[in-house]
């Protein structure tokens, strides 16, 4: 390692975010618009190769561990192709990816192959109804599909959920037992964290026993 990434605390970084897309394919309200959402031009969103290029520099300065992120990761075109080109690179140990599960029962194996290993898999209800309101999207049972396909190949899985207020309170126990049972780890944080002014957002750590 030639050197390493230090913020002005001298606190060494090794966790690296790589958002491969701004676009998705749910419109949660409280992440975006129903309509009439502007996208980054084509001609801005990096390349496979530059991301593996940027990543290799970033291992060099003694990053560990990436995280691939969106919008909806899943969307982007061939991502399995990207996904071994960071699993392939000298001093990344820990390769987790972030998606809304909707399109993941057609893809995780193809992921899986390639050499992702962890997801972290965003879910606020197990109710369609609630469901819907909240991601403008009846993808419910896709979802779910997404969830056992992925344990099924052997992915490790996390369940993310964001609390809002007056809204998901009946879900976080059914959820909790829902990653209970399947022996899945499953976290809410609070609505503040998706970017919404509620002061009496609730934060909400359960773990799988």
């Amino acid at each position: 390692m030639n050197s390493a990434l230090l913020d002005t605390f001298g606190r060494v970084h090794d966790n690296l975010r790589i958002s491969v897309t701004d676009r998705c394919n749910i419109r949660c309200f409280y992440c975006m618009p129903e309509e009439n959402v502007r996208y980054a031009a084509r001609q801005e969103i990096l390349s496979f190769e530059e991301i593996e290029r940027f990543t290799r520099v970033a291992a060099s300065l003694g990053v560990t561990k990436l995280r691939v992120t969106g919008g909806e990761p899943l969307v982007r075109k061939d991502l399995p192709i990207l996904i071994r080109k960071l699993a392939a690179i000298p001093g990344i140990r820990d390769l987790a990816l972030t998606t809304n599960g909707v399109l993941l029962a057609q893809q995780a194996e193809a992921l899986f192959e390639a050499g992702l290993r962890r997801l972290n898999v965003h879910l606020d209800t197990l109710d369609r109804e609630r469901f819907l309101r909240i991601t403008r999207r009846d993808d419910l049972d896709k979802v779910l599909e997404g969830i056992e396909t992925a344990q099924r190949i052997g992915f490790g899985l996390k369940i993310n959920a964001v609390a809002v207020k007056n809204l998901v309170e009946p879900d976080v126990v059914p959820l909790a037992l829902y990653g209970r049972e399947r022996g899945i780890e499953m976290s809410a944080a609070p609505a503040g964290a998706a970017r919404i002014a509620d002061p009496d957002g609730l934060r909400i750590e359960l773990a799988a026993a």
